[in-house]
């Protein structure tokens, strides 16, 4: 029995990750958790599982994290966070109105902590997670690839695809001049969530590009091409700032890598990848010119004109808010409710919605309090991503680099977006990537060096 839970444990925690590009939520409710938003994700379930099925086997592994005084850094700040999380419903701004919204909140990022802390202390390949992601990536770059020629849906309602087409009002849309572009959606609800599932999977495979083993060398080829090009056809100017990010964090130990190698076929691989990726996205960049200029500003736009004023207003929202409650924030998950009353009291055609940036997100909901717990997290998971790195060797330590790569991609991205902080997937993302990139389950001996 105890063998059958330590394969689900396993099993489940690498269905997490490959879920992480998938939206699809299940119908009904568990009724002790009725009124919780986030219960019916299908992420949510399987990382239930996992945990509940490491719970069942004692929850191994914690007094080996602790003698790691990183990781137990990082695990202590990150469980003081959740406390901090649940505490704020007695604060939250709307509370006593719809108690729900901060419970859902304060659920979610509580279970992710659990899953991460679990990832640390288990004893997870982080290569072959990795391939979940890899998997993941060729799979969700294929259904882009098909909605960006077909400028809609494809009709995979099944597996949770959202409609859209060229004249549905409310999808998100690129104009320059009289031409009108039709920006993928993938399996998720907004093409920003898109791209930051696609550049995820584009540096596992880039980990995968460097791989000993020729196969896993031509899968990661083959799916970093086309996750390369199905990213860069979303359009998200984050996720292209993040894979930027976490590209220059992983070059250096991808060549070291190749040279150490010594293998031809290694070489080879890599130069034809990198020169796969050249040609990939000069090619895309150019047949879409128009569209990056209107992007990036270097025309006037309306649609993108008012993409950059509404993100400038959501900020000054978030200072203000900050400004009234600097110590304890408005309570988790309650920051867009805010919004909606400084709304009603301005001329702005808007909704509450979240301050795209993950920093100033944390620091409007939780406080001072909050943003110090989250930056001594994400600070120590850095520090141990490296410390692990240092000390290992072969396959494994280029997977801890992948994963640390990974969490510095999305940490860049929460610059410029809400998702790292605010969505299950991508909190999932962040923090088991800095549970992975520290070691989890690394031996006594390399415990004792890094200590």
């Amino acid at each position: 029995m105890h063998g059958i839970l330590e394969q689900a444990t396993g099993t489940f925690a690498v269905l997490t990750f490959a879920l992480i590009p998938v939206w699809y939520r299940v119908g009904g409710t568990p009724p002790l958790l009725a009124n919780a938003y986030v219960t019916r994700f299908l992420i949510f379930i399987t990382m239930t599982i996992a945990v509940g099925a490491w719970l069942l086997t004692g929850g191994r592994g914690p007094r080996e994290l602790a003698r790691d005084r990183w990781r137990a850094v990082w695990a202590l700040a990150l469980l003081a966070l959740v406390g901090w999380a649940f505490a704020s419903q007695g604060w939250a701004f709307i509370g006593d109105r719809y108690p729900e919204i901060g419970y859902s909140a304060a659920l979610q990022l509580g279970m992710v902590v659990l899953f991460a802390v679990m990832c640390a202390c288990v004893r997870l390949d982080p290569m072959r997670v990795m391939g979940a992601l890899v998997v993941g990536l060729i799979v969700n770059a294929g259904i882009t690839l098909l909605q960006v020629n077909r400028q809609g849906w494809l009709g995979l309602e099944g597996l949770g695809e959202f409609r859209f087409f060229a004249n549905m009002v409310g999808i998100s849309v690129l104009r320059a001049g009289d031409l009108t572009y039709v920006r993928p959606y993938g399996l998720l609800p907004h093409p920003n969530l898109l791209a930051g599932s696609l550049m995820i999977g584009v540096l596992a495979a880039g980990v995968w590009m460097v791989s000993i083993k020729r196969g896993r060398q031509a899968v990661g080829v083959i799916a970093g091409v086309m996750g390369l090009a199905a990213v860069l056809l979303t359009f998200s100017r984050s996720a292209w700032g993040g894979l930027v990010v976490g590209a220059i964090a992983m070059l250096p130990f991808a060549v070291r890598k190749l040279v150490v190698m010594k293998s031809r076929a290694a070489w080879i691989g890599g130069v034809a990848a990198g020169g796969l990726a050249l040609i990939v996205g000069v090619g895309v960049l150019a047949a879409y010119q128009p569209f990056l200029l209107a992007r990036t500003g270097q025309v006037t736009e309306s649609i993108e004109m008012r993409s950059v004023a509404d993100r400038i207003v959501f900020i000054d929202f978030a200072f203000q808010s900050i400004k009234e409650r600097p110590i304890m924030g408005v309570g988790i998950g309650n920051f867009p409710w805010r919004t909606s009353y400084y709304i009603v009291e301005t001329f702005y055609d808007l909704r509450g919605d979240n301050v795209h940036n993950i920093y100033l997100s944390v620091w409007a909901e939780l406080g001072t309090v909050g943003l110090v717990l989250y930056v001594v997290a994400l600070s120590a998971g850095i520090i141990g991503g490296v410390r692990a790195i240092r000390r290992d060797t072969g396959e494994s330590r280029m997977a801890r680099v992948g994963w640390l790569s990974i969490a510095l991609a999305l940490m860049a991205v929460g610059w410029l977006d809400h998702y790292p902080y605010s969505l299950i997937h991508f909190q999932a993302a962040l923090w088991g990537s800095l549970a992975l990139a520290q070691g989890s389950g690394m031996s006594q001996q390399n415990l004792d060096r890094l200590n």
